[in-house]
């Protein structure tokens, strides 16, 4: 689709918009890494006072994140490990991009929303509740904390596109562990979290 095709999507919609105070939100994969397209995207939508949201890892070059900036009113923001090394083990890339962006993102003013995918028996760890209540610390105007728990919705279409059998150490949480999260959390002082 092209840009106006999409327009013409949200704008249908508009009103709904305008009573629910929603908008259009870019997601993906990573939306930014069609930067261009993006940022015009973005662009028409604050030219016809739409609300704006990206859906983002934050792992996208420094420049280019920075120039949508200005047209994005929420960044849904992911945080996915505290520690360099776990972030690398789980994800192939270091968190040291991430991070810059984030704190370039909270010094421009945006507003955002830090999501954080839980999975049991990988990031559901002491230090990394500890690493969510710092920045939750050192980014006091952030609206709030999600944590997201792991699903295995996709696994069954895995084989039908040559994609291997998901992982044994990931697992779905119990029904409990998600209040114990919360919980942990709220212990530590962070209390704008909850489950996304």
């Amino acid at each position: 689709m092209d840009a106006d095709a999409i327009m013409a999507e949200v704008l249908a919609d508009v009103e709904f918009y305008r009573n629910s105070g929603g908008g259009m939100t870019l997601s993906g994969g990573e939306p930014l890494y069609q930067q261009a397209f993006a940022l015009e995207l973005l662009n028409r939508a604050k030219q016809m006072n739409i609300h704006t949201c990206v859906e983002t890892s934050g792992f996208v070059a420094a420049k280019k994140f920075e120039a949508v900036l200005p047209a994005v009113d929420l960044l849904l923001f992911d945080y996915k490990a505290t520690k360099d090394e776990d972030h690398r083990s789980f994800t192939g890339v270091s968190n040291e991009l991430i991070l810059a962006n984030l704190d370039t993102a909270y010094q421009r003013g945006n507003d955002i929303l830090l999501r954080c995918p839980i999975v049991p028996g990988l990031n559901d760890t002491a230090e990394h509740f500890a690493g969510i209540r710092a920045l939750d610390e050192k980014y006091p105007r952030i609206r709030g904390i999600e944590l997201m728990p792991y699903h295995d919705f996709g696994n069954s279409k895995r084989p039908s596109i040559g994609i291997a059998e998901a992982s044994s150490q990931l697992r779905v949480p119990t029904a409990t562990e998600p209040g114990q999260w919360i919980e942990a959390l709220n212990g530590l002082g962070c209390q704008k979290v909850r489950i996304g």
